[in-house]
């Protein structure tokens, strides 16, 4: 495929030919997957065209991801499912099924309060003989109980998952990660989400680590050869924030992209951990000062030493250009077209209450994703075809100057590269 990097007008006209909707987001956020996730024949669709349904509780949400296509008994019944409240789960809820769309109503929250190895963990999709396929989570915060290293389960789990989006979601506090991908899932789009820790680790667990705030494991062990060729995963406008110590992802196997993303986990392990066969290109990514970049998780000793590394144009991290072994460098957009923005706009794009990383949609039932919850950005869609923001500037309502968004509302001009501006209104709690 001809290397192609896109501007982030051109991004829009991306972002109406993958969806249907035409719902006004940033003008950075497609609202439809890409990457990875939106490969020729290999598409993340969900339930679209399906029935809806509103589920409030731990039953109804089993029920909906259940459902059973009356003729052939398959769990591939195309639904869109709205989740309305707070659900606690009493321990990991597993799902063999295809062809999901899970909404979060604003302020949604699946959660579990139990850290023991059995119970720990919120939300598994996992497959066999490939009976679990082409789901997406959207606006929904997951938390597990908190990190605790006794070998449990993580808020969020995909094992042998082919085609999945997560998207605008707050993920985190798993006992064991938070958002984990592994044997041979592929295909997946990780866009606008937000990892972080908010429970305090617990310590003294079996497996011996007294902070485990491990966030996102790309394959599950070295010796998982049926994984080879798979975990392609496109990670975008992410933020890695407090207490996301490890794992930001750690990955093997898989060609795994990291763009436009947001660390600001001071004083953490690492961030990008390369294993075994791992082949990653992260691109104008920002991290904080205090922010460990990257750690080699190669075992040359046991035969696992194979990799490939590339960070570039990066905040706090030279240009590296690393390999082992004889894979060939993964260049993205050998692959797709994608839209990427100045390293230097990632913090105020990414962090942004309103329109950043994080559930913060507004969903409504039999319309899905009609724009933010607490933004008001009608019209963005109408840039011009290369106008791209270079500047944002803040005021109260009473046309004061501020440094960042407040409570209640906040008044955002941004520039535009062709000489225009336009104001945004910001209301946070």
């Amino acid at each position: 495929m001809k290397k192609v990097t896109i501007t982030v007008a051109a991004a829009i006209a991306v972002s109406l030919s993958l969806s249907a909707q035409t719902t006004p987001l940033s003008p950075y956020d497609l609202n439809a997957p890409f990457g990875w996730g939106a490969m020729p024949g290999f598409e993340v669709t969900g339930g679209a065209g399906g029935e809806e349904v509103v589920v409030r509780t731990a039953d109804e949400f089993d029920a909906a991801m259940n459902m059973r296509n009356p003729v052939t008994r398959e769990r591939d019944v195309p639904l869109i499912v709205y989740v309305d409240g707070e659900i606690e789960f009493t321990t990991m809820h597993s799902y063999h099924t295809k062809n999901k769309t899970i909404l979060g109503l604003p302020g949604a929250k699946i959660f579990s309060r139990d850290r023991t190895k059995k119970n720990s963990g919120v939300l598994k999709f996992t497959s066999s003989n490939g009976d679990s396929e082409n789901i997406i989570i959207r606006n929904l915060t997951i938390q597990g109980a908190g990190a605790y290293d006794v070998d449990g389960d993580d808020a969020l789990l995909f094992q042998g998952v082919d085609r999945v989006w997560v998207d605008h979601c707050d993920i985190g506090d798993g006992v064991d990660s938070s958002l984990d991908c592994n044997h041979e899932s592929d295909h997946v789009c990780i866009s606008w989400c937000h990892f972080q820790y908010k429970i305090p680790p617990m310590g003294g667990g079996s497996g011996g680590a007294d902070d485990h705030r491990f966030c996102n494991t790309w394959g599950s062990s070295d010796t998982d050869t049926s994984s080879h060729g798979h975990l392609n995963t496109t990670f975008a406008n992410c933020w890695w924030d407090e207490g996301c110590m490890e794992r930001c992802p750690r990955v093997r196997f898989g060609k795994v992209h990291i763009l436009n993303c947001y660390y600001t986990n001071v004083g953490n392990h690492y961030s990008i951990g390369y294993g075994y066969m791992a082949n990653i290109y992260a691109e104008n990514c920002w991290f904080a000062n205090g922010v460990t970049v990257d750690k080699d998780y190669t075992t040359p000793k046991k035969g696992f030493s194979e990799y490939n590394l590339q960070i570039v144009n990066s905040h706090n991290s030279p240009d590296k250009h690393e390999r082992v072994g004889d894979i060939d460098y993964f260049t993205p957009s050998d692959y797709y077209q994608y839209p990427v923005y100045s390293t230097e706009l990632v913090p105020e794009i990414v962090s942004n209450p309103a329109t950043g990383a994080g559930p913060n949609l507004m969903v409504e039932v039999g319309k899905g994703v009609t724009g933010y919850a607490n933004a008001d950005v009608s019209g963005v869609n109408r840039v011009s075809s290369n106008a791209h923001v270079v500047a944002t500037t803040y005021y109260t309502p009473a046309g004061i100057a501020i440094d960042r968004p407040q409570s209640g509302l906040t008044i955002a001009v941004e520039r535009l590269s062709d000489g225009s501006t336009r104001s945004i209104k910001l209301v946070r709690p």
